[in-house]
């Protein structure tokens, strides 16, 4: 990285971090955007973040000039001016005293900054439609895949927490011990013990599968540690079912792929929805048949339609994106 794009990207991680002390859910987005851009945002991001914190309580004895930037620096001590030369090193820059005039106002900032947050709900939701993936970045580097029809809730004070609300969502998380990742559905949660699992929740049942490394399932019914290759299933009574998958179809729906073995099909109607945005209707009397098989979403309705016409051995009618299997 050159010394003029390391002190842009400097820059732009000080103005985001200032910017987050009261952002909206709209900022917050863009920051997510930012942060996915590039690799190397979210590493100078922490360090400022961190840079900060050091600096809290050092800004106690600072004085600040009156006059523009081109005066002479504050006076906040050896220690604190150091670290913001530090700063200043960490993006190769030539000007210390401008980033460590840049480091004590997010160190004001956040000395106010938390106290302004107290009265904020500090909760959002980001969904999707039927039909529409999306991937949200963390600011800790964990990624969140969402597929269609989906809702989850981000706290932007702790970004090691997520509930899922509804919908279907692959995790690939970055593994903390002393800070574990977690997620929430209802009075169930999901601790990362390991990086990458598969979490759907829908009215009626909470499914989980483990791709990578393992998860501990919290909820009524017990706990259990999972590990890759790992499926559970708990309904709303906290019957928990316990299931082996091949990895690859964890979380294949972000491949274009469903993957099933013995499914009942009103669960491929529901996945098929989510994916695709086309709802499928079942006659009574199939919901609960069993399904096998690998259903490609790509190419569009009709060759979706065709490859599921032969997979199931039935007709599908289509009315736009209303589908409805003949009964014989």
């Amino acid at each position: 990285m050159s010394a003029v794009r390391d002190r842009a990207v400097l820059e732009q991680a000080i103005a985001w971090h200032l910017r987050l002390k009261d952002a909206d859910e709209e900022a917050w987005m863009e920051f997510a955007e930012w942060l996915d851009a590039d690799p190397a945002h979210n590493g100078v991001y922490e360090a400022v973040v961190d840079r900060d914190a050091q600096m809290l309580p050092l800004l106690e004895r600072a004085t600040f000039p009156t006059s523009e930037e081109h005066e002479q620096p504050p006076s906040v001590g050896n220690d604190a001016y150091g670290l913001a030369q530090d700063i200043g090193r960490e993006a190769r820059s030539r000007r210390p005293w401008r980033w460590g005039a840049l480091a004590a106002s997010i160190a004001v900032a956040g000395l106010f900054g938390g106290q302004m947050m107290l009265d904020r709900d500090d909760r959002y939701a980001v969904e999707t439609a039927a039909g529409e993936a999306r991937t949200v970045s963390l600011a800790d580097g964990s990624r969140v895949s969402l597929n269609g029809s989906t809702k989850i809730i981000l706290d932007k004070n702790n970004t090691r927490l997520v509930e899922i609300a509804e919908g279907e969502a692959r995790f690939s998380v970055r593994h903390d011990d002393s800070d574990p990742f977690t997620v929430v559905a209802g009075e169930q949660r999901l601790v990362d013990i390991g990086t990458v699992f598969n979490v759907v929740r829908t009215d009626q049942q909470l499914r989980v599968g483990v791709a990578e490394g393992a998860v501990r399932f919290e909820g009524t019914g017990g706990t259990v540690d999972l590990r890759a290759g790992d499926s559970l299933a708990a309904n709303r009574r906290g019957k928990i079912e316990i299931s082996q998958s091949p990895v690859g179809s964890i979380g294949s729906w972000a491949g274009g792929k469903l993957v099933y073995d013995q499914v009942p099909l009103e669960q491929v109607a529901e996945d098929l929805y989510r994916s695709t945005g086309i709802s499928l209707q079942l006659p009574r009397s199939m919901g609960s048949r069993r399904f096998s098989g690998v259903i490609q979403t790509d190419g569009g309705p009709e060759m979706v339609r065709a490859r599921l016409e032969e997979l199931i051995g039935e007709t599908i009618v289509a009315d736009g994106t209303r589908w409805s299997v003949e009964a014989r």
